[in-house]
């Protein structure tokens, strides 16, 4: 199963690429506040240039710490 690709104004889009354009082109419609469609603007075209740099997206989520065993009840208690 091969991955289908259209034309748009000369780039091939994949299916994933198709649907996050229509998001994005609904979601600026659906902004009638300026200030706040120019700050999505500007949001989606610093994603553009993260990904053109190939830069990695930030990490939200990290692992604090990883344990193994039973959690002993009165140490997460506090006593």
């Amino acid at each position: 199963m091969g991955l289908k690709t259209v034309s748009f104004q000369g780039a091939q889009l994949s299916a994933g690429q198709r649907r996050q354009l229509a998001f994005q082109q609904q979601t600026r419609a659906a902004f009638l506040n300026p200030i706040l469609a120019e700050t999505v603007e500007q949001t989606i075209a610093a994603v553009e240039a993260r990904k053109e740099q190939g830069v990695k997206p930030e990490r939200i989520w990290f692992v604090d710490r990883q344990e193994t065993g039973t959690a002993c009840v009165a140490e997460w208690m506090g006593y």
